[in-house]
């Protein structure tokens, strides 16, 4: 029977039937994941329950309504979805910071600074696509309170990016719903893992034999699988028919590609992402190498997708998860942050990040903004001295106004230059609306475009030898300047750091937009 988009409003749990759910004529696997209703109601009561109790995930439910109105839009125009995002402040900076990343860069040197001009140069599909993919993985993250939970997340994250890339270079309908629906593939197990760890770990017990399949041993432990679970919540949640359905494993592969209905095409696609992304990369490469092998040779044949094109899509999907997960200032390692990854503090920077966005929604002075931009970059990375300088209309000056760290007061008194067509370092960021990184102060590269006057103030204190600029512009003007340098002895930028330092510089601008707006009231 093919999927409807009717929505499933109050949804009671008895009147579900599971086998039912989505099933697409032809298919011989569905069998194998069928539960008696008796076996699992008690338990899946229980589920929802606690789902109930909990205030992040009911949060997590009212938000979703947001990501389908997001998903839903094809058909909107560009401002009407711009709308939508922009209602949501720290989705908006999330999708702004992910169109200026380096995946998105080569669409415009100048960097993106709204909604509205990302839609432009990237097409309001691929903007919709990110901002309602950035909104379930924040959400997803949300919830997560232990390791395993944010391994899950991430997982979720890189197969969701994976298949958004086998669709459209595919030329698969509807992209965005195998997005989702690859995203909360394992939504069922995380559930259980989240709030029934006694019967994860024996599921997990189950499996250790060898003769249980995934779904095969959480059916035995909980009388229903992970996937009648996950795709239950999916449609007490309200999520589209569609995209539940693309959830449901395959045992089948005795298919062509030729002949498969596009519902069906979803869910190998799930199934073949959900595969490649649990291959486990601590192995050796011959051992994963073999992995991939086993995982094309199986869905080749329907998928259309060869080795060299599974381990392409592997790659750039973990790169790309890699660099959303920060976007999000989740650690896709944690326990492992060094000088190297730029991080000093992940739970200081995660508490400032929301305080600031909590100051702008509270509408604090730009004093206490700025105050609070310069504490939470200097406990947060490893930085010698940080400043904001704001350029002083009456002398055409860039002067440091708020600083933190090493010798604050000297930064603030010698941190000054008169703005105008120069070729030395601080002007030409300027000039040039560019980022300038210094890795050595002292090196040939940059005798000649560091001027005297900071090499006179700054220079002799070996323990600040990098430094780094970073221009704000509000409304193609410069007004302002973010400074940090470091010991490049312990410490190198890179771009990780610098995602983060762009995202202090966004708070920058809308501060200034902000007050701006209020002086013109």
């Amino acid at each position: 029977m093919d999927a409807t988009d009717t929505p499933h409003a109050g949804i009671e749990l008895d009147a579900i039937c599971l086998p039912a759910l989505g099933r697409e004529a032809g298919d011989k696997d569905v069998a194998e994941t069928q539960s008696d209703a008796s076996d699992y109601s008690l338990f899946v009561n229980s589920i929802f329950k606690k789902m109930m109790a909990r205030d992040s995930f009911l949060s997590f439910s009212r938000q979703v309504s947001n990501v389908n109105k997001i998903l839903t839009m094809k058909y909107s125009s560009a401002n009407d979805i711009a709308d939508v995002i922009l209602k949501d402040m720290a989705l908006t900076s999330k999708v702004l910071k992910l169109v200026n990343s380096s995946f998105y860069r080569h669409f415009s040197s100048k960097g993106i600074s709204t909604i509205s001009e990302a839609m432009i140069i990237l097409g309001t599909d691929e903007v919709r696509s990110a901002a309602a993919g950035l909104k379930i993985y924040e959400m997803m993250t949300g919830l997560a309170n232990a390791d395993i939970l944010r391994d899950k997340a991430l997982k979720g994250l890189q197969r969701s990016i994976m298949a958004r890339q086998i669709a459209l270079e595919g030329g698969y309908e509807d992209a965005d719903a195998l997005q989702i629906s690859a995203m909360i593939y394992d939504l069922g197990e995380y559930l259980v893992a989240l709030f029934a760890p006694d019967k994860y770990i024996q599921i997990e017990l189950a499996m250790d034999d060898g003769k249980h399949s995934l779904q095969a041993a959480s059916k035995s432990v909980l009388g229903l699988s992970y996937s009648d679970l996950g795709r239950l919540v999916a449609l007490k949640l309200h999520l589209p028919e569609n995209i539940v359905n693309a959830t449901r494993p395959v045992t089948n592969f005795d298919v062509k590609g030729e002949g498969i209905s596009e519902g069906n095409r979803h869910r190998y696609a799930c199934a073949f992402t959900r595969e490649m992304c649990d291959i486990p990369l601590d192995k050796g490469h011959d051992q994963v190498i073999g992995q991939v092998m086993d995982i094309t040779g199986k869905y080749e044949g329907i998928l259309k997708i060869g080795m060299s094109k599974a381990l392409e899509l592997g790659k750039t999907s973990r790169d790309k998860m890699i660099k959303h997960a920060a976007l999000l200032n989740v650690d896709p390692d944690p326990g492992k942050t060094t000088r190297s990854s730029g991080i000093k503090n992940m739970d200081s920077l995660n508490a400032g990040l929301k305080q600031l966005q909590e100051n702008l929604d509270s509408q604090l002075s730009i004093h206490e903004i700025f105050t609070n931009i310069v504490g939470i970059l200097f406990q947060s990375f490893y930085f010698n001295q940080v400043c904001i300088a704001i350029k002083k209309k009456e002398t055409q000056t860039m002067d440091a106004r708020f600083a933190k760290g090493d010798n604050s007061q000297e930064l603030l008194k010698g941190f000054t230059f008169k703005l105008e067509n120069s070729l030395d370092i601080f002007n030409s960021a300027v000039l040039k609306k560019s980022d300038t990184i210094v890795s050595d102060i002292h090196g040939k590269k940059y005798k000649k475009k560091i001027p005297s006057w900071y090499m006179e103030r700054f220079g002799k204190n070996e323990q600040s030898s990098g430094f780094a600029v970073f221009p704000v512009f509000v409304d193609r003007k410069i007004i302002s300047m973010i400074y940090v340098n470091w010991d490049s002895k312990a410490h190198s930028m890179n771009q990780k750091t610098i995602d983060y330092i762009w995202e202090f510089r966004e708070f920058v601008v809308k501060t200034f937009t902000l007050h701006g707006r209020k002086r013109k009231c």
